[in-house]
């Protein structure tokens, strides 16, 4: 099938923990409030709309989404409850096809290419679904082309519950008037590269030349994003998940102020909890690509360090530990993560942006 005649949507329930959370608490629909943990430690995972018009945002500490919006109510989390209601939501796109793609638990790919309900308008049939959702009790956002990408990127363009169609005649000029910041895995790193070489738009990438922006971005990351700003996304919709990555993390109760703390913890806690995860006995039964430490400190900046290998290595681990730790600035560390990346047999085959 030509990629011109696909029909790709990208569905996004809107503030998806919020809207169960109003679900089965009415009350709360006319009050600013927060999913997450309000204390001191606490994390802003998700919040309504009304939270949004203070500045409350995802990942926020609760104590700084509380000065932004004193009056602001927090929710605990409960992932059984979304999972549940994430399944229901499931259940109504199969109804409509088999192509699907779930992206998380509140975003999910279709492809609609075959589908002849709705006299195969892609856009009726994302109307009809969606309301099938509202039906639910809460709702979701659509962006309709032919590609992944665009698709994505739309489905943000009308919220909340909304939709936006981009045909493909209309792909290129589209990404054209996009600022980078919108192009999926443009991070903040990589965007400050493109702005000092003045490339602040799809535009400006499509009137560069390749060997420029990889230049800018090595040659990989160069090459992805100046495909992706042409129009060119031909990944399929990808039914059945290969685990890309494994990882851990945790919060911790108090900032640790010493690495003999991290190291402690990341051996007594963090990296049984990773062995149990990949479902093996031993390290060397793990085929991986690649193992990663994160740290975020309290300030709530973090920093990653990462090395390939083939095989998990706990003292490797150690190792990343040491060299994140050298980058903490006095800072305490209040969050700790490890991670391997796994093999993916369709590496060769993926197209997407890693740029950071």
């Amino acid at each position: 099938m030509s990629v011109n005649t696909r029909k790709i949507a990208l569905l996004d329930l809107d503030a998806f923990f919020a809207s169960a959370e109003v679900l089965r608490d009415p009350s709360l629909k006319n009050r600013p409030f927060a999913v997450g943990g309000g204390g001191a430690r606490g994390v802003v995972a998700t919040c309504n709309y009304l939270a949004r018009e203070f500045g409350v945002r995802s990942a926020m500490s609760g104590s700084h989404a509380r000065r932004l919006c004193p009056h602001l109510h927090f929710v605990s989390p409960d992932h059984g409850y979304y999972r549940l209601l994430s399944r229901q939501v499931y259940a109504i796109l199969q109804s409509v096809t088999d192509r699907i793609e779930p992206a998380s638990i509140d975003e999910f790919y279709l492809d609609l290419s075959a589908v002849e309900t709705h006299q195969g308008s892609a856009t009726r049939i994302m109307e009809a679904v969606r309301a099938d959702i509202r039906a639910l009790g809460i709702t979701g956002s659509a962006g309709i082309s032919n590609q992944k990408m665009v698709a994505k990127i739309a489905s943000d363009d009308n919220k909340p519950d909304g939709q936006r169609v981009v045909a493909p005649e209309q792909v290129v000029p589209y990404i054209a008037s996009l600022p980078l910041k919108r192009i999926p895995g443009v991070g903040p790193k990589s965007l400050e590269r493109l702005h000092d070489a003045s490339l602040f738009t799809g535009a400006d990438i499509q009137r560069s030349d390749i060997e420029t922006v990889q230049s800018i971005l090595g040659e990989k990351s160069g090459w992805l994003l100046y495909q992706r700003c042409l129009g060119n996304d031909p990944r399929e919709i990808v039914t059945e998940r290969v685990r890309k990555s494994v990882g851990v993390e945790e919060t911790l109760s108090t900032d640790f102020t010493s690495l003999r703390q991290v190291e402690q913890f990341a051996d007594q806690v963090l990296l049984p909890q990773l062995l149990k995860r990949l479902g093996v006995q031993r390290w060397q039964a793990t085929h991986i690509k690649s193992q990663t430490v994160k740290l975020k400190f309290a300030d709530f900046q973090q920093t990653t360090v990462s090395r390939t290998g083939s095989k998990a290595s706990p003292s490797l681990f150690y190792q990343l530990v040491r060299e994140a730790w050298e980058r903490r600035k006095g800072r305490g560390v209040r969050l700790i993560g490890l991670s391997v990346a796994l093999p993916d047999p369709d590496d060769q085959l993926q197209l997407e942006l890693d740029l950071e």
